[in-house]
């Protein structure tokens, strides 16, 4: 696939998946200056359909440095509607191993966790990381045959021929996995595969399982990030019990750490054993706050979709989408529900360690008192 052809499916499924745009909106696009020429190509689609213009703030570093309207034959008046984020990949500055680092810097790190009171938005937004330079040489590092383009294709499908179709349909199914595992008021489980991880845990008694989708307060759904492939739920923080050997790279301080093994007890990680380089950096990040190593959520995502092959692909949201996990910290805002947030682990630090393996089976108990099979052979069971 060309560079041209990308960016136009890619500006499709941006519009017209995730946040499906409608007549009259208005796009207000955040876009680092370099990117300008494909803010501009999404607001000249997003224009046969609004019919309006669109506002653009250029950032630099992340920061806002110029905002303008374009594509209007006067003055654009009408406030925005519907929000773009295009971020892109930066190398990661050098750690100190004895600081406790500052929300923005953990933010720079990709280990800031959502705010756990986070009301339904009155305008669908979504996020959407563009391929760079440095971003194709990290995924190098562990793939030399890849770059963010391809890695973009692939999860989104592009390749096939009524691509937007094809990630709707991805939207739907995820949709019904949450209404029927809702079903079977689930109560606790346990986590097994060959690989050694031996979990047990409670799910939170008022929690339920959600998916990235999200809903506006007039109703209007859409998907916050570009490409979603996981559903996920709260877990009792004092839960999570035994051994956790991590199944891919989970990137920490942006360095990808191989073959992690953690204790848990009564929810929190109490031991772990991995190579001098992944046991400073997990004790970074263990001291960050006092839950950055309780267990908050638990993520289950099939192994049919092309995302699952990564080793790591340093955005944490594809990350966590990777295959089955267990966060640590904060979980997704997107989880917490206003009834159980008293109970939801709040931390300033959030980290998804991937457990997934061909093996990987778990087993809960529902509402009946029955034992049900909701995970195995890489998918998700609801019958």
């Amino acid at each position: 696939m060309t560079k041209e052809s990308f960016f136009q499916k890619y500006s499709d499924i941006i519009l017209f998946s995730a946040l499906k745009i409608k007549e009259d909106d208005v796009l207000s696009i955040n876009t680092e200056e370099e990117d300008y020429a494909f803010a501009r190509l999404l607001a000249e689609k997003a224009k046969r359909i609004t019919g309006n213009g669109s506002y653009i703030q250029l950032l630099k570093n992340g920061r806002i440095v110029e905002s303008f309207d374009i594509l209007s034959s006067s003055p654009l008046t009408k406030k925005p509607t519907c929000f773009i984020y295009l971020p892109y990949y930066k190398k990661k500055d050098e750690i100190d191993t004895e600081k406790i680092y500052e929300a923005k810097e953990l933010q720079n790190f990709n280990l800031l966790s959502d705010p756990l009171d986070i009301p339904n938005p009155s305008f669908p937004f979504v996020t959407c990381p563009l391929p760079n330079k440095e971003w194709d040489e990290i995924i190098s590092e562990n793939d030399w045959n890849n770059d963010s383009f391809s890695l973009l294709s692939s999860i989104l499908s592009l390749e096939e021929p009524d691509y937007i179709e094809y990630n709707n349909l991805r939207h739907d199914n995820l949709l019904y996995y949450v209404k029927e595992l809702n079903k079977l008021g689930l109560k606790e489980g346990r986590i097994t595969n060959d690989e050694g991880t031996d979990l047990f845990f409670s799910f939170l008694p008022e929690s339920e399982f959600a998916s990235s989708f999200s809903r506006t307060t007039d109703d209007r759904y859409f998907s916050p990030y570009i490409f979603s492939s996981d559903i996920f739920r709260l877990i009792d923080p004092m839960s999570l019990s035994g051994w956790l050997n991590t199944s891919k790279s989970v990137v920490i301080w942006g360095k990808p750490v191989k073959n992690l093994s953690l204790y848990f007890e009564n929810g929190r990680v109490t031991k772990y054993k991995g190579n001098m380089f992944s046991e400073a950096l997990f004790n970074l990040y263990s001291k960050q706050d006092d839950n950055s190593i309780r267990a908050s959520m638990l993520t289950l995502s099939e192994t049919s979709h092309p995302l699952n092959g990564e080793e790591a692909t340093y955005f944490p949201e594809l990350d966590r989408m990777r295959t089955v996990s267990i966060t640590i910290g904060g979980p997704k805002g997107e989880a917490v529900k206003e009834e159980n947030i008293e109970k939801t682990i709040d931390s300033i630090t959030t980290l998804s360690l991937p457990i997934g393996t061909d093996s990987l089976s778990i087993t809960c108990i529902d509402k009946d008192g029955e034992e049900r099979v909701i995970y195995e052979d890489g998918t998700i069971i609801v019958d």
